[in-house]
């Protein structure tokens, strides 16, 4: 029975003095007041102050062991702090404790600690832990239990000139730990502080004072415990009482410090601390070892007992971390975003990319790129022909956006929707407003390229041609406006002008397949030159309407010109064979007129009248009427009309919804909107492509004019040659008084670069 007794009350004093090995007097105040392993200043010393904590700068570890020298009791302890953004830090501790008595019996206790701190401001936190207790007294008697700690600290000074002050308050305990004082248990038990047959271990209120000065080569701390702060009596020990400790550290150099400690346990103690920087993996490494003896000022018969500790920073300091996240934030974010709506916008996703530059403009206002996605933005819309939505995107970069260098093509790109929209008074106007503010920048090319054509729609030929001279090459639009300036000389019968303009375009190299378009153009148009001009050239004609690719958009018209040249040469077989490409294989050009009248002439030529009436009789008849009548402009007109309403109230909420993050309500909208945008959005192409087939219908008037006027005099020749008995008549007669082929139409004036 004494034997069991003595076990009891060496486990009962054991559990209370928790991280601390228990003295042979009974101590429960002792609990969470370890000197040795963690210290208020230190970055993992929650269980003194879980406040503390927030002090740590980046990922921290450290490890420690105590032990007596025999090595009968000892403690482990292992605690890592993690810092998360300027405000949050958290933190997890593991303590062991362990004791063996007459070798046989043995008392283990596990602590598991959690900690939070956060700061209120750059200079006060808050902290609180929960602690998991784990104590298996001599097998008998296997119990878990929860307590807590709440804590403050503050930091008044923290600067090279005046050093670092840190004060903290804690009230250890708030939520108690209870140990069951059974004899025995079956199996683990979970015991909280309403326990009735339960030892509550006692709240302490813990005041904390920590300095660092000297260019960092004094620390200084010191604490004052208030213990057993509530106490009952009927559980022994010492009652509330007050305990200091202090806690000198001399550094002779930025590796090595000495240290000299006061314990609250009522000894001293001497140490040592070095440390190294900047390893391959560790930012900080340092190995603290600290000594001391029990009977220098206190009877406790453990005898010579010692410490050492090793803590490691590693990782990214929280500057670092932050610095990070803001830059990708403000950098890598927005740039990826920036480009994922750039992948839209040549991906000719419109819309889609309207919302993902409106995302970039709304999330990113100091992304550096911000206002070329207002930009593109804009140009989103107007690619949609949404002019509404784009006018409002650009003016509104213009108010916030003053410095950009994006300034000048807002405005340029309100001039180029006037001008699409046929408000040439507007477009000028703007176009002048261009010339006072931004005639040094590059968008004055452009801006001179949209007047250039503005004076070609309003037949202004040389004043078309003195804006368009002044774009050279290199530029975008070069191609086009040296296109524009070779029919504009060719309208005022400047011929060498104008060929000089076709040869500027096919001499330069292209870049793209608009301008390779163009270069065909260009053939074509410089073969009409060579084809009609006053020193007539049919076989230089005949040469550059070959040079035509069978893939361009005018090799119909090159194909024609070489039929009209071996005309004109006499050679009907060899005009029959690209009159009849063209009808066979291109039924809808604007040529097919065209065609039918070459093959009418060729079998007129050949005396095959028959034949030559059939072609002849479809040319006039494909002529009749114009490719789109009045009825059907009328038609189109109103089915737009109607629509136009609906297509504003689209723009407007589509220009809405590109000014609003993706939220899953926002994407919820959008994908609402689109069947309706879809609907619009088709019907203004279908208007659109009816319109610019409605020019081409009004360009190729005077042609048509031509051509019925031409199918129904041979017409009517033929038709007299069929009805004379023996018909033996030359070969070219009836065609002298046929109109000259100076007459071919040129090509439909290409649309502007956008």
């Amino acid at each position: 029975m004494a034997r069991i007794s003595f076990i009891k009350s060496i486990a009962l004093g054991l559990s209370l003095a928790s991280f601390l090995v228990a003295s042979p007097m009974y101590s429960p105040h002792k609990y969470q007041q370890n000197d040795w392993f963690g210290e208020f200043g230190g970055n993992t010393s929650m269980y003194v102050n879980p406040a503390g904590i927030a002090e740590t700068d980046q990922m921290e570890v450290t490890v420690g062991f105590f032990s007596t020298i025999s090595g009968e009791a000892s403690q482990e302890y292992i605690t890592l702090t993690f810092p998360i953004d300027y405000k949050h830090t958290l933190g997890f501790s593991y303590f062991e404790n362990g004791a063996t008595v007459d070798g046989n019996y043995s008392y283990d206790e596990d602590a598991f600690m959690i900690g939070y701190a956060y700061n209120l401001m750059q200079f006060l936190a808050l902290g609180v832990d929960l602690s998991i207790l784990h104590i298996n007294q001599f097998g008998s008697n296997k119990q878990f239990t929860i307590g807590a700690d709440v804590g403050i600290s503050w930091n008044p000074i923290a600067n090279s000139k005046f050093g670092h002050l840190q004060i903290g308050l804690a009230f250890q305990n708030a939520i108690q730990p209870a140990i069951s004082t059974a004899d025995k248990s079956d199996g683990y038990s979970f015991i909280f502080m309403t326990e009735e047959n339960a030892y509550k271990i006692p709240s302490n209120l813990n005041f904390s004072i920590f300095y660092r000065g000297l260019n960092r080569m004094l620390e200084v701390k010191a604490e004052v415990g208030v213990i057993d702060l509530i106490h009952d009596d009927d559980e022994g020990g010492k009652g509330t009482n007050i305990e200091p400790s202090v806690t000198l550290t001399y550094y002779l150099s930025q590796f090595l410090g000495v240290r000299a400690r006061f314990t609250k346990e009522g000894y001293p103690v001497i140490g040592a601390t070095v440390n190294v920087k900047d390893l391959s993996f560790f930012r900080y490494l340092a190995l603290d070892l600290e000594m001391s003896h029990d009977d220098i000022y206190e009877q406790k018969n453990r005898g010579f007992i010692w410490a050492v500790k090793v803590t490691a920073r590693f990782g990214d300091t929280r500057e670092e971390k932050i610095g990070e996240e803001r830059y990708r934030r403000l950098k890598i974010e927005p740039e990826n975003d920036y480009r994922a709506a750039m992948r839209l916008y040549l991906n000719r996703q419109f819309l889609e990319a309207s919302y993902a530059f409106g995302k970039v403009q709304t999330k990113y206002p100091a992304f550096h790129l911000v206002d070329q996605a207002a930009f593109y933005k804009a140009k989103s819309f107007e690619n949609m022909r949404m002019h509404k939505a784009a006018k409002s995107v650009y003016d509104d970069a213009i108010k916030r956006y003053p410095q950009s260098d994006q300034l000048p093509k807002y405005y340029f790109q309100l001039m180029n929707i006037d001008y699409k929209e046929g408000k040439y008074t507007e477009a000028m106007t703007k176009y002048q407003g261009i010339v006072q503010k931004f005639g040094e920048s590059d968008v004055k090319a452009d801006a001179d390229y949209v007047a250039g054509q503005i004076k070609f729609e309003q037949g202004l030929y040389q004043e078309s041609v003195d804006l368009l001279a002044a774009i050279l090459p290199g530029n975008a639009n070069y191609f086009y406006a040296r296109y524009t300036m070779g029919i504009a000389y060719s309208r005022l019968s400047k011929w060498d002008e104008a060929e000089n303009s076709f040869r500027d375009i096919i001499e330069q190299p292209t870049s793209n397949q608009s301008e390779k378009d163009l270069q065909d153009a260009a053939l074509v148009k410089l073969g009409h030159i060579y084809f009609s001009g006053e020193n007539a050239n049919i076989g230089e004609a005949a040469r550059l309407y070959g040079q035509v690719k069978s893939s361009s958009p005018v090799y119909d018209e090159a194909m024609l010109g070489v039929a009209w040249a071996f005309l004109k040469v006499s050679k009907p077989d060899e005009a029959l064979k690209p009159a009849q490409w063209i009808i066979q294989n291109l039924p809808n050009s604007f040529l097919i007129s065209e065609a039918y009248l070459v093959e009418g002439y060729c079998y007129f030529m050949k005396r095959d009248y028959k034949r030559s009436e059939a072609s002849l009789a479809k040319a006039e008849k494909l002529t009749e009427q114009p490719i789109v009548s009045s009825a059907a402009r009328d038609s189109a007109r109103q089915a737009y009309d109607s629509m136009a309403e609906e297509f504003d109230a689209v723009q407007v909420e589509a220009l809405d919804l590109a000014r609003q993050l993706p939220t899953p309500r926002v994407e919820k909208k959008r994908a609402a909107l689109k069947p309706t945008f879809d609907k619009a959005n088709k019907s203004i192409e279908d208007y659109a492509s009816f319109m610019q087939k409605s020019i081409q219908s009004d360009r190729f008037e005077a042609n048509r004019k031509r051509i019925l006027d031409d199918a129904g005099f041979t017409l009517a020749t033929v038709k007299t040659k069929m009805t004379q008995s023996g018909g033996g008549s030359s070969s070219m007669e009836g065609l002298e008084d046929l109109e000259d082929l100076d007459d071919l139409d040129d090509l439909d004036d290409l649309d502007d670069l956008e």
